[in-house]
């Protein structure tokens, strides 16, 4: 996925209300550039080498404000914090509830579901995603390995 033009991003914060400050650039163009759906601790390392004034809040309030416009959406995971994906194409996720680790996916089946016919009654769906939780296999051979090993 290709990240916005500064011009265009600037147009869809300001189509929300909200401001397109440096470092709200700054942080849009770490996670668009990252595959590994990066937190927000780990955004806040790496942008703050740039921005050394740069605040935990500000990191969080410009995920906020990039998940408001459709830029970034949060993913949950298995742990207390959520993980930020700037692709904002239509895709799923796969995620480990050991790691963390987060993969997108593509599959045409999964786009074409519909809620039931008592929600369209009641709502006017305008998208959905869906997020597998498992764990990868990484984690799993470690879980096994540990397994054979306890008495």
């Amino acid at each position: 996925m290709k990240p916005l033009a500064h011009e265009e991003l600037a147009r869809r914060l300001q189509a929300r209300g909200l401001k397109c400050t440096p470092q709200r650039l700054a942080i849009y163009a770490a996670l668009t550039a990252s595959d590994a759906h990066p937190s927000a601790e780990e955004l806040y390392r790496g942008v703050k080498a740039r921005y050394p004034m740069l605040s935990r809040n500000t990191v969080y309030q410009s995920l906020e404000a990039l998940t408001t416009a459709g830029l970034a959406q949060a993913i949950r995971t298995g742990r207390s914090h959520a993980r930020y994906d700037g692709n904002s194409e239509a895709h799923h996720h796969m995620v480990c509830l050991s790691c963390d680790r987060v993969e997108d996916f593509h599959d045409a089946s999964l786009g074409r579901l519909a809620p039931p016919a008592r929600l369209r009654r009641r709502y006017r769906v305008v998208h959905h995603r869906v997020e597998f939780y498992g764990y990868c296999r990484s984690c799993s051979d470690r879980n096994r390995r540990r397994a054979r090993t306890q008495p």
